[in-house]
């Protein structure tokens, strides 16, 4: 009898396994099942967008499409097998049984229903099918592949779907949301239109404002639909799109009637409002009066029947309202919040005012009769203008000039302002210096338009050649309500040169103009540049506050690179030097020149370092410094140069003379190369831009 239970005991366990493996393959099938549909009616969901008829419809849909899937997995679960059945399902699966198992099932049977059959040889069959079946571990291994197959399969299933939800399109997270956690319809969909007022009361014959907030979702444009409360088709009316892609406004004029609207944008719908009408007061005319600062000196000027105020910062806008009907009061209320009550009139008209001081939006409240507020009107722009500074520049000479430290240079300073130029200042230093100060205009009433002149003295300042004056205006308008606005020139320079230039030329300077301003062949190549460089940062310095930060970089990071440069090319002008000179000309004016040149490199490389730190205002002090050296080492070269030529000097001192002109021509040819390439280069970026704007 104990193999006998043995025996039925393997028979129940290999029916539970098999059916285990049903169970397994039913899950899977259910599950792949329920995941495509979700995701086809989460995509569909999409489409409909999210409409309340389209959740409801799609959850009843993939409930039903759950439980067949349930019903069909389950069905092969609940069929009766034999124990004869499931001993055929073992012999199949293990031959090596030899029909053992399926003969003692068999011959068991009969044996209970025919009491004819030997016990005997029964017992004999049951006990060679236990042994042979505990030979093969009761054939518990059965569909062992089969059923890690499944299980596999709905693990790849699984993380497949939770990357597709993860990783995927948001519309499938709130397709899936919507469709399995169980609310209302309206709370299911992701996509939203606030729409304010809302329900609200509307004055009879006024106007109401309509902005709409997309939640959710973007869209190129929306659309009002409205119709009478009474029924009726709805007519559409644009909105116009707000300050981002989510928001829309409009305006509904002259309401006289309850009326039913709602807002609609991609196919998605908000819900549906009513503006209810009475008998309210509401702005019927409104006139605003502007008073403009006293510095300005303009009278008062009134816009009629107006609403949206633009002015001068610190103007004064006085409104005068009439209303549609007797109000109790009202007030100007400002997006920020705040409020300006207004004052009822004796004729029944309201007054009030406010100070521009910051660009918004402001509308009018009025109090009815009975206490109650009521929005009178749509909203109004509020535009504040800013005072400009004021222009400056010279007329004379208006350019980088040459004089002799006893010359009078004569200076002539326009500025400009609307509302009144208050002062006006010519700022001058000598080779870069502490700047000194003197007032041109100032004291007296502004004037709108202000033109001075002045002569500078050179012959007091104590100035020889190689020296330089830097001079630049400043002008102040008389703005009262943020502060005076100054504003400076462009900077320009003096240069001191000997007193006579009627010498002979030096052969290396064979057509080629006096100092200052050349190009390529003058000798004065190398402080024009650096002239250039100590204008460029002092413009980077004046700009700065309305230069954008990543311009300003650009720029300072660019005077950089030149100031650099310039410097290299002294650097190498000084090795050439040292190495034409030699050990025999240690007192030669040209050795000095080999003395100076290193220090105006040393100046360079200091204004270097405060430009790499972005302080332009720094390195105008050592960049000043730089151009004076540069001047005298120039200065010097051609008087020795210069003298030598004319017969000052012995044939060894005209053969340096010549060699070092050589030497500085080479280096100004490549001074002058660079620039021409400097121009093509940018000829040939002008022409390309020419170009794309010709392809557009």
């Amino acid at each position: 009898m104990e193999h006998r239970a043995e025996l039925v005991e393997v028979i129940r366990r290999i029916r539970n396994r098999w059916r285990l493996r049903l169970a397994a393959r039913g899950a899977v099938m259910v599950f792949v099942g329920t995941a495509v549909v979700l995701l086809v009616l989460a995509s569909l969901l999409q489409a409909f967008r999210f409409s309340g008829p389209a959740v409801v419809t799609f959850r009843v849909v993939a409930l039903g499409v759950f439980a067949a899937l349930v019903a069909y997995a389950v069905r092969p679960l609940r069929r009766v097998v034999s124990d004869t059945q499931v001993a055929l399902y073992l012999e199949e699966h293990n031959p090596s049984l030899d029909t053992a198992v399926l003969s003692a099932v068999e011959t068991t049977g009969r044996q209970a229903e025919d009491a004819s059959h030997s016990p005997r040889l029964t017992e004999r069959l049951v006990e060679q099918a236990v042994a042979q079946s505990r030979g093969i571990n009761h054939g518990l291994g059965i569909d062992g592949s089969r059923m890690r197959r499944h299980w596999l399969s709905l693990g790849v299933c699984t993380g497949a779907l939770a990357l597709l939800v993860a990783f995927g399109p948001a519309y499938i997270r709130s397709g899936l949301s919507a469709l399995l956690v169980w609310r209302s319809a309206e709370a299911s969909t992701p996509y939203r239109i606030a729409v304010q007022p809302g329900n609200a009361r509307v004055p009879r014959g006024g106007d109401q404002s309509v902005r709409a907030t997309l939640t959710g979702f973007t869209a190129k444009d929306a659309a009002l639909m409205v119709r009478p409360a009474s029924g009726g088709p709805f007519e559409r009316l644009p909105l116009v799109g707000g300050a981002d892609a989510r928001t829309f406004e409009g305006m509904l004029f002259h309401l006289d009637k309850e009326t039913e609207y709602f807002v609609e944008s991609n196919g998605v719908p908000s819900a549906h409002y009513t503006l209810s009408v009475v008998d309210l007061p509401t702005v019927s005319r409104m006139d605003v009066e502007y008073h403009f600062p006293a510095y300005t000196n303009l009278p008062p000027r009134q816009d009629e029947n107006g609403g949206d105020v633009a002015a001068l910062r610190g103007t004064e806008a006085w409104l005068h309202i009439t209303p549609t009907m007797p109000a109790a009061g009202g007030q100007i209320l400002f997006k920020d919040g705040q409020a300006v009550p207004l004052a009822v009139q004796a004729d029944g008209t309201l007054t009030g005012r406010f100070t521009l001081q910051d660009p918004g939006f402001y509308r009018i409240e009025l109090t009815d009769p009975k206490g109650e507020k009521v929005n009178a009107s749509p909203q109004y722009t509020i535009d504040v203008l800013d005072d400009q500074p004021p222009t400056v520049s010279f007329n004379k000479p208006g350019r980088d000039t040459g004089a002799t430290p006893v010359e009078e240079v004569f200076t002539e300073v326009k500025a400009v302002d609307d509302f009144g130029v208050k002062q006006l200042q010519l700022v001058y230093a000598v080779n870069g210096g502490p700047q000194k100060t003197l007032s041109l205009f100032g004291g007296g009433k502004p004037l709108t338009e202000v033109s001075a002149g002045h002569t500078i003295y050179l012959e007091g300042m104590g100035l020889k050649p190689g020296d330089f004056v830097s001079y630049f205006a400043k002008a102040t308008d008389n703005d009262a309500v943020p502060g005076p606005h100054t504003t400076s020139s462009d900077i320009y320079f003096v240069q001191i040169r000997p007193f006579k230039k009627d010498y002979k030329r030096a052969q290396s300077q064979a057509q080629q103009g006096g100092g200052g301003g050349g190009q390529g062949g003058d000798v004065g190549e190398l402080s024009r540049q650096q002239r250039e460089i100590v204008s460029a940062t002092f413009n980077s310095v004046r700009d700065k506050a309305k230069t954008a930060p990543g311009k300003y970089r650009e720029n300072v990071v660019f005077l950089n690179l030149a100031q650099a440069r310039l410097r290299e090319q002294v650097e190498e002008l000084v090795g050439k030097l040292k190495e034409r000179l030699g050990a025999t000309n240690k007192d030669s004016s040209f050795a000095e020149i080999a003395e100076l040149l290193p220090k105006a490199a040393a100046e360079m490389k200091q204004a270097e370092a405060d430009l790499k730190q972005l302080k332009p205002d720094t390195a105008l002090a050592p960049e000043q410094r730089a151009l004076k050296i540069l001047q005298d080492a120039e200065q010097k070269y051609e008087t020795q140069v210069a003298q030598q030529q004319g017969g000052g000097g012995g044939g060894g001192q005209s053969a340096m003379a010549e060699d070092l002109a050589d030497l500085f021509e080479l280096e100004l040819d490549k001074l002058a190369n660079q620039y021409e390439l400097k121009k093509q280069a940018e000829q040939h970026a002008s022409d390309q831009r020419v170009d794309q704007l010709a392809e557009r």
